[in-house]
């Protein structure tokens, strides 16, 4: 999405093209993300929370039996036995009008907090329903607000890898191409990855739960 407001630097004269334009983009949109995130973050402890304060010690068993909820339903998944159920997430993602109605700082900025909640953006992997879940399995306040500002900077990798790489006087799309080509290729990996946690995750539940 971030791409189509990363046009080439091209300057007149004998001024080296600079980078320095993609990297203020690309930090305002981090900004954007990690603000979005970490208030996510944030709700969901309060949430946590105050669900504690209501039904006492009941919280930690609704806790883990939502975490394990999510294992049961996406595990078989992940390990390529059935396709179903399908992901719940939303396709509408931000409004592209954005790139075209304002200034390109205030469009990554905007990109940035409508996007790092993961909400309205694809889900590739069902993990990120657990981390909807860890508040309501650890008694810590910063821990789960810690695990969604750092989803939300890892969500911006990629512009970061676009603005780094890619040359300055062509268009940054070519380059995103070839993200998309190199998670393609790796999918079955990242599908073993999410099995992987999932299994680790229904594991440390099991534990705690008769431990």
């Amino acid at each position: 999405m971030l791409t189509s407001i990363l046009t080439p630097v091209v300057h007149g004269g004998q001024t080296k093209p600079s980078r320095r334009p993609w990297w203020k983009l690309a930090l305002l949109y981090s900004s954007g993300n990690v603000v979005s995130a970490t208030a996510v973050g944030v709700i969901l402890t309060a949430g946590a929370w105050e669900f504690r304060q209501a039904v006492g010690s009941q919280a930690w068993r609704w806790g883990r039996v939502g975490a394990m909820l999510v294992v049961l339903a996406y595990l078989p998944r992940q390990l390529g036995w059935t396709r179903f159920p399908p992901l719940i997430q939303s396709t509408r993602q931000v409004p592209r009008e954005w790139a075209y109605d304002y200034p390109r700082w205030i469009t990554a900025l905007l990109f940035g907090l409508g996007l790092g909640s993961g909400f309205y953006t694809r889900i590739g992997v069902p993990t990120f329903y657990l981390m909807l879940v860890w508040p309501f399995l650890t008694s810590s306040a910063l821990l789960p607000v810690l695990v969604w500002s750092s989803y939300g900077l890892a969500r911006s990798g990629n512009v970061w890898w676009l603005a780094s790489t890619a040359p300055v006087a062509s268009n940054p799309m070519s380059r995103a191409g070839e993200i998309t080509s190199a998670l393609l290729r790796r999918s079955k990996w990242v599908r073993a990855a999410s099995a992987a946690l999932l299994m680790t995750v229904a594991a440390w539940i099991l534990l705690w739960s008769f431990g």
